[in-house]
């Protein structure tokens, strides 16, 4: 079922679950997006994962080398309104979904953690 541009999304399709956390690469640039707050070493955890199964990575580096130390000062837990893409708006409709920055006040803004890749 196809829904309007821009309907509210409180659960958007994401491209994978990992230790029961939903994962998708997020823009253009490696960076990721888990849907909750789950805590930076449980979000690095399924952020790894999502880069070995998805992209055939060796983690977020790429590096046999990297330790989770390293990448822990990149996640950081926020919130988004996410919905569908709208054309009228610029929004390439190709997308799943579109997102804007908010905060926990903002209505239908969900919890999310990033990793800044």
């Amino acid at each position: 079922m196809t829904k309007a541009p821009g309907t509210i999304l409180t659960n958007p399709e994401m491209e994978a679950t990992y230790f029961g956390i939903p994962v998708s690469y997020w823009g253009e640039d490696g960076d990721m997006l888990a849907l909750g707050h789950p805590g930076p070493r449980k979000a690095l955890a399924a952020f790894n994962r999502h880069a070995r199964r998805y992209c055939g990575l060796v983690n977020v580096a790429d590096d046999p080398k990297a330790e989770a130390d390293d990448w822990l000062a990149d996640i950081r837990e926020g919130w988004l309104v996410i919905t569908t893409p709208n054309p009228a708006e610029g929004d390439d409709p190709d997308w799943d979904w579109v997102s804007v920055e908010a905060t926990a006040e903002t209505p239908n803004a969900v919890p999310v953690t990033f990793l800044d890749a």
